[in-house]
């Protein structure tokens, strides 16, 4: 006891012993509001986890479903409705181009002009001999007709008169031939010959082409080409972008013995000429009419399988999940088949709700960033296995990449 009081009377114990009396007072006040802390902590949690959920807030949108022509889209080029390449039908030497390369005929204009040499003078001759075979034949005649002259004579007289009319006709065939002329109107896409060369029976003079009505070809699958219906209005978009409708004049019944698929020819109108052949383009060929919803690619979505979809709700404002088939991709949205005629489709939060899940909703009134729809058939794409439109591609890869982000 004394030791203790007199380290209590050193000042240096004393301060020290004041500050440890001091720590230890503040380590219990600490214990004793810290139990009263973790008591309370407890009650507010109870009190929340009795609380019953709130609802996850969706905005949705109620869809129906419109008339949509589908369509087969294959690769495909322009063609020339007709090319014809003219050829001499006589030897001889050029003498005359009156058409240059580029330039339009109409049907009879003289494309290539053959000199003549001595062929006016052969068809004089002709007519000359014409003209006595069919004298000494009408001699002949009225002897035969006194009974002097032989029916032999009279055979002979015949022939001489027919070899006459032939040489005769063939005379004004070289002659006619001299000048190589258009078949039809068209265009002189290319010439084979130039002033002083000397062409022979069958070889090119020039080549015409028939630029009105302009084909799009293209050959379609053997599932696809059942479907197609002659008559029907086509369209395709040309490689710069421009768009040109016409008709489906043409089906082929044979398919090609190496890639199996049918012709196709859509005949379109081309008055001026504006279209060239061989243009590569991407023709799109009506197949039947389906129900379909347009919406924004941004609503589509994948399940757990990665299936393509949406998320619509059903009656009890339950989310679920809609499979669908891509069949277009517009500028304006994207159409869909696969849904109901009329669907409640969720616009926004659909990628933080789950299958099952209720929701509150709030109902969009109108179609909001899509324009209306236009009347009439819509057009539906089904791209053929050839040459695949990489529109369901690019839409899955869209999907997949909002699924992948973190829910908050």
């Amino acid at each position: 006891m004394n030791f203790l009081l007199n380290l209590w009377r050193q000042r240096n114990y004393r301060f020290a012993a004041i500050v440890a009396l001091l720590s230890v007072l503040w380590l219990l006040s600490g214990l004793v509001t810290g139990d009263g802390d973790s008591e309370m902590a407890a009650r507010e949690s109870g009190e929340k986890s009795t609380r019953p959920a709130e609802a996850m807030r969706v905005k949705a949108r109620q869809l129906q479903a419109q008339p949509y022509m589908t369509r087969v889209v294959v690769n495909s080029r322009t063609e020339a409705n007709r090319s014809v390449r003219l050829r001499a039908e006589l030897d001889g030497v050029i003498a005359g181009l009156p058409v240059a390369e580029g330039q339009r005929v109409t049907r009879g204009d003289v494309i290539c002009e053959i000199a003549a040499e001595d062929r006016p003078e052969q068809l004089a001759r002709a007519r000359a001999t014409l003209r006595k075979a069919e004298l000494d034949f009408a001699g002949a005649k009225k002897l035969q007709g006194r009974g002097l002259q032989s029916e032999a004579a009279m055979a002979q007289q015949e022939v001489a008169l027919a070899n006459a009319r032939a040489e005769l006709k063939r005379a004004q065939v070289d002659v006619q031939n001299l000048k190589i002329r258009a078949p039809f109107d068209g265009l002189v896409n290319s010439r084979a010959v130039e002033l002083g060369d000397f062409i022979r029976r069958g070889e090119e003079c020039a080549t015409i082409l028939d630029l009105n009505p302009m084909l799009v070809v293209g050959e379609v699958s053997e599932s696809q080409v059942a479907s197609l219906k002659p008559g029907s209005e086509a369209s395709a978009q040309l490689q710069m972008g421009q768009v040109v409708k016409g008709r489906l004049r043409y089906v082929s019944q044979e398919a090609h013995p190496v890639t199996r698929a049918y012709r196709v020819e859509v005949a379109v109108a081309n008055p001026d000429g504006a279209l060239r052949s061989g243009i590569s383009a991407r023709m799109a060929l009506p197949t039947g009419e389906v129900q379909a919803h347009r919406i924004n690619a941004s609503l589509l979505t994948l399940d757990d399988q990665g299936d393509l979809g949406v998320r619509t709700l059903d009656e009890e404002q339950r989310v679920r999940f809609a499979n669908v088939h891509l069949i277009s991709d517009e500028n304006e949205g994207v159409w869909i088949a696969g849904l109901p005629s009329n669907a409640t489709l969720i616009t926004v939060g659909q990628e933080y709700v789950s299958e099952g899940e209720k929701v509150e909703v709030e109902l969009e009134e109108s179609a909001g960033d899509l324009p209306a729809p236009i009347a009439g058939a819509k057009e539906a794409t089904d791209v053929d296995d050839a040459s695949v439109e990489p529109v369901i591609e690019s839409a899955t890869d869209m999907a997949a990449e909002r699924v992948q982000e973190p829910r908050p």
